[in-house]
């Protein structure tokens, strides 16, 4: 899932953005993992367009030949980051309905568990998570897989809400897709820039009251 759609970058000759190898071994393995970490470690620390793949090989502890066996440049660095993310996010989708379908709750709460859900996604590494969606050229299967996981999201929001006695929404899709933009991007602004007068908690109530409000209301949209 992702705050803001960025405009896809120009596309690319096949292949540019892609893992140039499977990695066949353990080992192969690991350095691909290792190469992952010093690219997200240095793109936070010098932003993307000073993440050069020497400042992310030096930090692997690899030689840049070794990274470039695995991956074509620092595009590609990133855009492997970016799939993590987005399916670090639908996993946490996914754990948010067996969590409510193994414990039903009222709506309130059902909201509750998301909102905590999407503050815990952006918690971990924000600064990194903004230079990747808002500073790097997305190759257009990036950019359609990212509308996507949102349209995605937004059915099973509307799935599992569905279940609800106290939604009253009809258009329940058209709903939870806004619902969905609107807790990602505000959580992650939230994260980015923690200093806005509200502690996490207060965050939290704030958000679910607005959310509850809104799915409660039979005020739809009439054209």
């Amino acid at each position: 899932m992702s705050t803001r759609i960025p405009k896809a970058a120009r596309p690319r000759r096949a292949g540019a953005l892609e893992l140039r190898k499977q990695p066949a071994q353990q080992r192969s393995r690991t350095t691909i993992e290792d190469v992952l970490t010093a690219a997200a470690q240095v793109f936070e620390a010098h932003g993307y367009a000073a993440g050069t793949t020497n400042r992310i090989a030096e930090r692997a502890g690899v030689s840049i030949g070794t990274l470039y066996q695995y991956f074509p440049n620092k595009e590609a660095l990133a855009v492997a980051l970016l799939e993590r993310h987005l399916a670090d996010g639908m996993r946490r989708m996914a754990d948010w309905v067996a969590r409510c379908v193994a414990e039903p709750r009222g709506l309130h709460a059902t909201l509750h568990v998301f909102v905590e859900g999407m503050l815990d996604l952006h918690a971990g590494r924000p600064r990194l998570q903004h230079i990747l969606l808002e500073e790097t050229p997305l190759p257009p299967r990036l950019h359609d897989a990212m509308l996507r996981a949102e349209r995605d999201a937004a059915k099973i929001v509307a799935g599992l809400l569905r279940m609800q006695p106290d939604v009253r929404r009809k258009n329940l899709e058209q709903a939870s897709h806004l619902a969905v933009q609107t807790v990602e991007a505000l959580t992650h602004r939230f994260a980015a820039h923690p200093d806005q007068g509200l502690s996490r908690r207060a965050f939290a109530t704030e958000l679910v009251a607005m959310l509850e409000a809104y799915f409660a209301s039979d005020a739809d949209c009439r054209e």
